[in-house]
């Protein structure tokens, strides 16, 4: 009884530690999905959704510098604010932007080279592409079968709705990318890390 009291506590602990740190997104990615979104929608468009943000995250995003980091705060109000004004739900609008924002990055040769690799190499690599994106936790290769992988997110077991459902559609991307069918992942929060399971066809 006590043995499992101090198990739960230390579990508590871990996930309050891996919380601390505060998350941050790449500010190479957000610039490249606010150029997408000038594109779609138009300067005027960025110029009032930045507007009506408060100062501090208007501020910071008009700071950012590619190869730095932007809070999370900043990235999610500027895509909710544009979804807003486009009259589109914010999760379905940051799958969208999210999965046009990799299609963009990943050139024909890349996508090339991808259709090369086995379901297991892509599911290796696709930590590699998380790392370049989070500055919290880690997604960590678990298991693989036919048609579908097994990832867990550790060090981050309150990662927000909003990022695990981009994270989640840049997963979907990346497989698709790479020539894989109907690809989807789901997510589950257990305990201290969070559940990936990604399913597709050849």
């Amino acid at each position: 009884m006590i043995c499992a009291a101090i198990a739960v506590s230390s579990r508590s602990l871990a996930t309050e530690a891996a919380d601390s740190e505060e998350p941050k997104v790449s500010a190479t990615v957000i610039l490249d999905q606010i150029q997408l979104m000038k594109g779609l929608f138009g300067e005027d468009t960025l110029v009032e959704a930045r507007a009506s943000l408060p100062p501090p995250l208007r501020t910071e995003l008009e700071e950012l510098l590619a190869g730095r980091w932007c809070s999370l705060d900043a990235a999610r109000e500027l895509k909710i604010a544009v979804a807003r004004l486009q009259g589109e739900d914010p999760l379905a609008f940051q799958r969208r932007i999210v999965r046009l924002g990799i299609e963009k990055t990943l050139t024909t040769l890349w996508r090339f080279f991808m259709r090369q690799l086995g379901d297991e190499s892509i599911a290796r690599r696709t930590p590699v592409l998380y790392a370049r994106s989070f500055n919290k936790g880690s997604l960590e290769f678990v298991s693989w079968g036919k048609g579908e992988a097994e990832l867990a997110l550790h060090g981050w077991p309150r990662i927000p709705e909003f990022d695990l459902v981009g994270l989640m559609a840049g997963i979907e991307t990346v497989l698709a990318l790479a020539g894989r069918k109907h690809p989807q992942v789901r997510a589950a929060r257990r305990g201290p890390i969070v559940q990936l399971r990604a399913t597709w066809t050849r």
